[in-house]
């Protein structure tokens, strides 16, 4: 499958006065297009900034990205506008941004339609067609200040559905859902990434939830720690010094502390727990 996704060694340092925070440390990411990614790891691991320069609102400090066979080092100012309303779908972890409150549910569903010069008509099929999927249809006409928080993140997923993008970035997407509700928010977007082609990219702290994707990929200061299937064993990232950081299940479950042997095998490398007396 082609790759919608493909950032090499990047690099984002935020300066706070005279202070600078190093957000991404070389980070290697890519996707396949219609895969559906959640991402997963501790606050302030730098997964919002991935999302925020995949979503072209910030530039990186080094390194290269490349998204939906754009590169994103080499868009200028101008063109940014066109390609987040062409190519990306954003649902913000604050999801009140994605909405307008002056206009009612179906028309903040065709707004992003509108802008994109779509007819009245296909607008309001498209509008209604995705409230239907995500139960919402029967409040169409009401206001957004009537909906309940779930309600309105609900309409911002479908806001950013609407002009069918390539990729979906979704930050904290189901923070505000009761756990059935959030179960057919993911099968939704699985049908979607299915049916359509749609590559889902997605940050959560719901490891449960997370498990029903593709693919979990787990950031770590900045660095993808490790990256697992569904049914598949994990994997545990080589980051560029030749540094492997072992999840701590693992550790724990394996009984590993301190120091570990490390031999080469047939197979590769070995890596065997140290015995108490060293041998």
């Amino acid at each position: 499958m082609p790759q919608v996704v493909e950032c090499r060694s990047l690099i984002k340092i935020h300066k706070q006065g005279n202070l600078e925070v190093v957000a991404l440390h070389g980070l290697d990411f890519s996707m396949e297009e219609g895969e559906f990614v959640s991402i997963v790891g501790p606050s302030g691991a730098g997964k919002s900034t991935l999302l925020a320069i995949l979503a072209g609102f910030e530039r990186p400090s080094a390194g290269g990205v490349v998204v939906a066979g754009r590169d994103l080092t080499e868009m200028s100012t101008r063109e940014t506008p066109g390609y987040y309303r062409r190519d990306i779908g954003m649902v913000w972890q604050d999801f009140t941004r994605n909405l307008v409150p002056y206009l009612d549910v179906a028309k903040n569903v065709e707004l992003p339609l509108l802008l994109g010069g779509e007819s009245g008509k296909k607008r309001k099929q498209r509008a209604l067609e995705l409230l239907e999927a995500v139960g919402l249809r029967g409040k169409a006409h009401a206001q957004v200040r009537t909906l309940s928080g779930g309600e309105q993140q609900r309409l911002a997923l479908c806001i950013a559905l609407a002009p069918a993008p390539r990729l979906l970035l979704a930050d904290e997407l189901t923070g505000e859902l009761d756990t059935e509700t959030s179960l057919e928010v993911f099968d939704l977007l699985r049908r979607l990434s299915e049916q359509t082609g749609l590559s889902v990219l997605v940050v959560t702290h719901d490891v449960a939830i997370a498990q029903r994707t593709d693919r979990v990929v787990r950031i770590v200061d900045g660095r993808i720690a490790t990256q697992s299937r569904r049914g598949a064993s994990e994997l545990v990232s080589i980051d560029h010094r030749g540094m492997i950081q072992l999840p701590r299940d693992l550790l724990i479950e394996s009984g590993i502390a301190g120091q570990v042997r490390v031999k080469i095998v047939d197979e590769g490398l070995l890596i065997e727990k140290e015995d108490i007396d060293g041998t």
